[in-house]
């Protein structure tokens, strides 16, 4: 009961959380779709809604595992439970008002940066560089970098085929004919 207050308002910065990331997320997916006039804003907004829940209920347990016990040595707050719980709680809270200030100013951030930036200042402060389970942060760390790299070289080389086998052939109109499905196939899955 003493720390009723904390469940509750973390509940609720919880609930913020997730509306901040559809809405900093799903501006970064599908601004161009929609600008574009692609799809419509209610198309966009349609879409988003079951790719974002169906992302967080397939893949959401592993990523908020990693994040609750991974990140840091929990064992360390066996003894101190309430600084545990308000260390998470101002984590969440600093999270929030960081996504919404980027929100608002239309800068795309990594909202998974986000957290667990806050978690690590947490841990660090309450607890100190020890505290940080700094092989589970390299590996985060290591996604960051090596995520946008891997994506890229993927891209450039799928961009380099479609433009030499495709663009370039003697008749590409035939070639895009043909090869249509599978460059389909290949960039939606």
């Amino acid at each position: 009961p003493q720390y009723l207050w904390v469940a509750v308002l973390g509940g609720i910065f919880g609930f913020m959380y997730g509306f901040l990331i559809g809405a900093n997320d799903v501006a970064n997916a599908f601004a161009s779709s929609v600008s574009s006039k692609s799809i419509t804003l209610k198309q966009a907004v349609i879409i988003a809604s079951f790719c974002e829940f169906g992302g967080a209920y397939l893949l959401g347990a592993a990523v908020t595992s990693t994040v609750r016990s991974k990140i840091f040595d929990v064992d360390l707050y066996e003894d101190i439970p309430e600084v545990l719980m308000f260390g998470m709680f101002t984590s969440l809270f600093s999270a929030n008002v960081w996504l919404f200030v980027a929100t608002y100013f239309g800068m795309p951030v990594s909202t998974t940066h986000d957290i667990v930036g806050c978690i690590m200042g947490f841990t660090i402060a309450a607890k100190g560089f020890s505290s940080v389970e700094w092989g589970i942060a390299g590996k985060i760390f290591i996604s960051w970098i090596a995520s946008p790299l891997v994506a890229g070289t993927v891209a450039a080389s799928f961009f380099f085929c479609v433009k030499t086998f495709v663009m370039h052939a003697k008749d590409p109109f035939q070639r895009t004919f043909y090869t249509f499905p599978i460059v389909l196939t290949i960039g939606i899955g």
